[in-house]
């Protein structure tokens, strides 16, 4: 479906906080985090207030959405999004974990730096947005860390998923 309504939206925040939970990637802090419905958005699918108020967003109808409908784009399930965004949140309420020489290691960079450490490798970033910026590449991770439980599909069992795959499997071991 094109569209997100608040019932389709709801369903799947809940899903999607059920797994975190089960995974221990969840904290009281992050409890703060509101998610809203918005009207409409051009450039993106849904994006989270990372260094305001954490609050995620998630547009009703966004152009990438309609493109990929048409197939001018790749899709996002809204779970695929909300799990994207709740790394993007997680890293606002616990910047400690991602501001440190394990995340550098693990994702080739300072979480904030704003831009690519390096280009896109297949082998390296799970996604060509992953290489976009490290923040990214850590959502993207955290993205696909949540949706098959921590355990890589073959494609991305090397050293490079693998290290950030461990740096998202160990965050549980380091909240307070």
């Amino acid at each position: 479906m094109w569209f997100v309504t608040l019932s389709r939206l709801n369903r799947a925040h809940h899903h999607v906080l059920g797994e975190l939970e089960a995974l221990g990637l969840w904290s009281d802090s992050m409890a703060e985090v509101q998610v809203w419905l918005q009207p409409f958005a051009i450039g993106c699918f849904g994006w989270q207030d990372y260094g305001s108020s954490g609050d995620i967003h998630i547009p009703a109808v966004a152009t990438p959405r309609i493109l990929a409908k048409f197939g001018f784009n790749e899709g996002c399930s809204l779970r695929q999004l909300l799990r994207h965004e709740w790394a993007h949140a997680l890293a606002h309420h616990h910047h400690d974990l991602v501001a440190n020489r394990d995340f550098r290691q693990a994702f080739d960079g300072s979480h904030d730096c704003g831009r690519a450490v390096r280009s896109y490798c297949p082998t390296r970033h799970i996604s060509p947005y992953a290489s976009t910026q490290p923040m990214e590449d850590f959502a993207e991770n955290f993205m696909h860390f949540v949706k098959h439980r921590g355990v890589p599909p073959a494609k991305w069992r090397n050293r490079h998923i693998e290290r950030r795959w461990a740096f998202i499997r160990n965050l549980p071991n380091l909240f307070n």
